[in-house]
């Protein structure tokens, strides 16, 4: 029952932070600057959550990303499990869990993330435009990404003691 209630804090933590990150966008629309946040979706579950419990609530986050965005349906989720995966695999390699070392985490899965749909998206024409915007749009979503980590993975461990949702260490295994 924890874990459940741990997946949904998660769930719920990372929704709110892709609807602000999309009004952020929306207001951005003006300067045609888009900024990719996704990478902080993956890093909390991968860490702190089974693999049965963190699964499904990246890729419901991908999906509900999908639908609120236009473009191809499911990469965002495909992306977001994949990076999913690869954490969840190495999460064991990474020794200290402290805020900074998963904003560093964060950081690179975003960039993993932001590579996966720059090659997606690639346009057939004007590269060179599209390459100054890209490492643009870049370097601010990772400057994003490791300032709000932050508030973030913060915002998810506090939600997680005021819910009694903690999992002992037996179950995060």
């Amino acid at each position: 029952m924890k874990l459940l209630r741990h997946a949904l804090v998660a769930l719920l933590a990372n929704l709110i932070l892709l609807f602000l990150a999309l009004e952020f966008n929306s207001s951005l629309a003006p300067l045609a600057i888009y900024l990719i946040v996704g990478g902080i979706f993956t890093v909390y579950p991968a860490f702190q959550l089974k693999l049965i419990a963190g699964l499904p609530v990246v890729l419901l986050t991908g999906a509900i990303w999908d639908a609120a965005t236009p473009g191809t349906f499911g990469l965002h989720m495909f992306a977001l499990g994949a990076i999913f995966m690869i954490l969840h695999r190495l999460r064991h390699r990474f020794r200290s869990r402290r805020t900074f070392h998963l904003a560093v985490v964060s950081c690179e899965a975003n960039l993993v993330l932001i590579v996966i749909l720059g090659l997606w998206y690639i346009p057939g024409t004007a590269l060179a435009t599209y390459g100054l915007r890209f490492a643009l749009e870049t370097l601010l979503s990772e400057v994003v990404v490791f300032l709000l980590s932050y508030w973030f993975f913060d915002l998810q461990e506090k939600c997680v003691d005021f819910l009694g949702a903690r999992p002992t260490p037996e179950e995060i295994s």
